[in-house]
């Protein structure tokens, strides 16, 4: 249990710093709720107790790209699963937890006879041909969680663009939404290389951040190194009424960095 729960924790850290979910709040389920989940359903698969721990109460629309895994959203979760088994006459006979639906299309699903669960997908239609369309979409519940860790590092920063009608200076706003991910993204690294780890699942983790980091390590350094004193300096530009409509075609850093990461 300790190294998928260390893994999810680990996960978590990440989440935080990068300010993903912010406003919804990451948080993890406390021991009644574990219990009467089992109360409910039987024994729970190893990785998903941890997940339901570390990070699934709430609904991680950023971070599963409004895949609703959480355990507040259980009922609704398990009665569409009903109208899904119902549209594709389907029977498990095993042990089984439905985790997850989207959006009304599908659902997943993982069998609770292992710690760390191939993960299965169904959507509500159905095949013609083989009555069902119930197929492996992960070998592991653990590796689900690292394809939505990769998608978020790759697309979160696309957010940033959508700028509440509320925020009066949206300049300042979009600059601080970089640079806390800058800063999050250089703390993050900084883990890594101090803090070797053992556990295989933390490890894979760190591999895919590093996938990305490293990609666009130019980037995020330039950035970082750039003195505050330049960036007040290119405000000021920005604002000035004599500022030429030839000098704006120039980009700053943080709109070279918005066509780079977003």
């Amino acid at each position: 249990m300790k190294i998928y729960q260390d893994f999810f924790d680990t996960l978590k850290k990440y989440l935080l710093l990068l300010e993903i979910d912010k406003k919804k709040g990451i948080v993890g389920c406390n021991d009644q709720d574990i219990e009467k989940l089992k109360n409910e359903k039987g024994a729970i698969p190893a990785a998903y107790e941890a997940y339901l721990r570390s990070i699934g109460k709430k609904f991680l629309f950023e971070f599963m790209d409004a895949e609703d895994m959480a355990f507040e959203s259980l009922d609704y979760i398990n009665s569409f699963a009903n109208e899904v088994f119902k549209e594709n006459a389907l029977q498990i006979e095993k042990d089984f937890f439905v985790i997850s639906e989207r959006r009304n299309d599908y659902i997943s699903l993982i069998y609770s006879d292992e710690e760390n669960p191939e993960v299965w997908i169904m959507s509500e239609y159905w095949d013609e041909k083989d009555g069902e369309n119930l197929s492996v979409r992960t070998n592991s519940f653990t590796t689900l969680m690292l394809i939505f860790f990769q998608q978020t590092l790759r697309n979160h920063t696309a957010s940033f663009h959508f700028i509440p009608s509320t925020i009066k200076n949206k300049e300042a706003y979009f600059r601080e939404k970089y640079q806390n991910w800058l800063n999050g993204l250089k703390t993050i690294k900084n883990i890594i290389d101090q803090y070797p780890n053992d556990n295989n699942l933390i490890n894979e983790l760190n591999s895919s951040f590093l996938d990305y980091y490293m990609a666009n390590e130019d980037a995020i350094t330039g950035a970082l190194n750039k003195s505050e004193s330049v960036e007040e300096k290119e405000a000021d530009i920005i604002t000035d009424p004599s500022y030429l409509p030839e000098t704006a075609k120039k980009k700053s850093l943080f709109e070279k960095l918005k066509d780079l990461f977003g």
